[in-house]
């Protein structure tokens, strides 16, 4: 009889907090997402990761450096074996971008991203996902925003100078789904 009595307590205990194991998650409309962000505008900013790049399950992970000064983004990006592979160049105000790949991956890297972003200027958007956070990440720890037919997830956060940072960001599209794994941020 204790026995049964003892499980019975332990069942209804356990059951009491599964719904606190559930991942805490919230779907934002872009508008939603836009209408919850500070004005602070960035002069500045470094941005030092992991990605990994998965376009139909094939998969390529790396580093990426990413400095912003001047108005002018320059995005290094490494292979796991620490190799500098590519450089991507913004600017700013003309909302202009610069590829520069080796000489191996020339035509194959300028391909890959026209099939990511479509347009090499929507890879500004990306930019502003990863320096602009949703404030909803104070309470929860997984967020994704809707934007256009991209699929933007915030997954996890953690602290660093202060600043509440997303530990993952996802941007999803069909088949392609681009991973950073912020390391360090410094604004």
């Amino acid at each position: 009889m204790r026995i049964t009595l003892v499980t019975l307590i332990f069942l209804f205990l356990a059951g009491c907090s599964l719904p606190y194991l559930k991942k805490d998650t919230e779907i934002l409309s872009y508008d939603e997402y836009k209408k919850a962000l500070f004005s602070e505008k960035t002069n500045q900013f470094k941005i030092n990761g992991k990605l990994s790049l998965f376009v139909n399950k094939k998969g390529q992970s790396g580093k990426i450096l990413w400095n912003f000064e001047n108005e002018k983004d320059t995005i290094d990006i490494f292979n796991p074996f620490n190799s500098k592979i590519a450089e991507i160049i913004l600017y700013e105000p003309e909302k202009k971008v610069v590829l520069n790949f080796t000489k191996d991956n020339n035509q194959d890297s300028e391909e890959l991203i026209s099939k990511i972003f479509g347009k090499k200027d929507n890879i500004f958007f990306l930019k502003k996902f990863i320096i602009n956070p949703p404030q909803q990440l104070l309470k929860k720890n997984n967020i994704t925003i809707k934007y256009k037919n991209w699929n933007v997830q915030y997954q996890g956060k953690k602290i660093i100078k202060n600043r509440l940072v997303p530990k993952i960001i996802v941007f999803k599209k069909n088949n392609i789904s681009l991973k950073i794994f912020i390391s360090d941020l410094m604004l």
